[in-house]
């Protein structure tokens, strides 16, 4: 298991599955989002009320289990993204 967090300080990531269910759920009580399809990955997204994307998660599943999860929190690469419509 792998979570990938790309913030504007930089990429961290955290392995095996205990760490990142805690790491998980510490940024899961942060956000409130919608369910999107990102790059054909399950994702969640959510929006700032003028619109402005706050934050992605994306995850890759295998097998019927997440495997990977990749939150992105840098506005500079959500606004690089194409994203779709706040909801």
């Amino acid at each position: 298991m792998r979570f990938t967090v790309q913030t504007p300080n930089g990429t961290f990531v955290t392995l095996g599955a205990t760490d990142v269910a805690t790491r998980a759920r510490l940024a899961g009580s942060a956000a409130r989002g919608h369910a999107a399809t990102v790059n054909g990955r399950p994702g969640v997204i959510s929006w700032s009320g003028d619109g402005t994307p706050l934050s992605l998660l994306a995850f890759t599943v295998a097998d019927g289990h997440i495997t990977e999860i990749t939150a992105v929190v840098d506005p500079t690469k959500l606004a690089l993204m194409d994203l779709p419509d706040p909801v």
